[in-house]
């Protein structure tokens, strides 16, 4: 267990609050800055409060700025689809649950 890689080449490491602010061209961890993050809907790493996902952070802002289209979006876009699927079936579409 000692001999392996402190971590996965694969994997961005994790970025703390004052990297990401930095990142994202704010002066440091301001309200400002925790306010765009919420907006966002970027959260922290669960029960590590000032840590974030390289990944996740990335993901959002791609939806943020349409990047990406998830499944309720292209449901809403067609109408023919929309149709199709029970409110049951939007719903577990919607959380990710297939």
């Amino acid at each position: 267990m000692f001999d392996m890689p402190q971590h996965n080449p694969w994997l961005q490491p994790l970025m703390t609050g004052a990297e990401l602010a930095t990142i994202m061209r704010y002066a440091g961890v301001t309200s400002a800055f925790r306010a765009s993050l919420k907006n966002l809907g970027i959260r922290p790493v669960p029960g590590r409060n000032d840590i974030y996902d390289p990944q996740h952070v990335r993901h959002r802002l791609n939806v943020s700025q349409g990047m990406h289209t998830s499944a309720t979006e292209v449901i809403s876009t067609s109408g023919a689809l929309q149709n199709k699927l029970t409110k049951t079936e939007e719903r577990r579409i919607r959380r990710g649950q297939t």
